[in-house]
């Protein structure tokens, strides 16, 4: 027996426009256990930022990779463990040595002397003004030229060698132990490299100690130095030290 009520379809059909139906957008599905997103609006909030943050820095990344890909055109493509890879780690543990321990040699100035006489100076402040009153602004940096010339050959030899005796030590054990024992290897590595690069360092160290030391110095500069401590007592003289150095710097 046919209804006397219009069914659902025939009233939407009447009463809903053509273009709403046309134009209206599906809506999603939505689980029996999926909230609805209509009704935690902060949450919603919380998911959009996180989207546009990982456009941004997609996008970031992107332009980095861009820019990379330039400087890599312009300066060449340096293939790791390489001659030129290793050259490249050695100048920049010259610049990144030889620069900054030149920079704080007031510092290492006031430590040297203290450690001589500890009552020379009461502080760092004071010390300065002292040596600068009696010797000038150039006398806080006494030693300056032995601290760069012997820094600068340390962070060579210690960063280049760190890469050298990564790679040798790693290819030694083999690729499954030097990644188990990735720590080992590198420490061996790092301490291979610091043996030699504070056989480079010591004989600058030497002078630069002497020279922070004496007052006035005994030395006018390094080269100076060289010949003084050399003609006194051979070239042994340069590397006196050269034990305590080695239990500083390797551990």
């Amino acid at each position: 027996m046919p209804s006397l009520y219009p069914t659902m379809g025939a009233l939407n059909s009447v009463f809903q426009s053509p273009g709403l139906k046309a134009d209206a957008p599906a809506q999603p599905t939505r689980t029996p256990l999926q909230a609805r997103a209509e009704l935690f609006p902060t949450w919603s909030t919380v998911d959009d930022a996180k989207g546009k943050a990982k456009a941004l820095s997609d996008e970031a990344a992107r332009e980095f990779e861009k820019a990379s890909a330039k400087a890599q055109e312009k300066t060449g493509h340096i293939q790791l463990y390489s001659g030129k890879y290793y050259a490249a780690c050695s100048f920049g543990g010259l610049l990144a040595c030889g620069l900054t321990h030149t920079f704080i040699t007031p510092l290492d100035l006031v430590k040297c002397r203290r450690q001589v006489d500890s009552k020379l100076y009461t502080g760092n402040f004071q010390a300065w003004g002292k040596i600068a009153r009696a010797e000038g602004f150039r006398g806080i940096y006494t030693g300056w030229s032995p601290t760069f010339f012997g820094y600068s050959a340390q962070g060579a030899f210690k960063y280049g060698g760190y890469e050298y005796f990564k790679k040798t030590y790693s290819d030694v054990v083999g690729p499954e132990a030097a990644v188990k024992y990735k720590t080992a290897v590198y420490l061996a590595a790092s301490a291979s490299a610091e043996f030699i690069a504070d056989i480079a360092l010591c004989p600058f160290e030497a002078i630069k100690v002497r020279m922070q030391t004496t007052m006035p110095p005994f030395a006018t500069g390094t080269f100076n130095g060289l010949s003084i401590i050399t003609a006194k007592e051979g070239f042994g003289g340069l590397y006196k030290g050269l034990y305590p150095l080695w239990g500083r710097q390797i551990p």
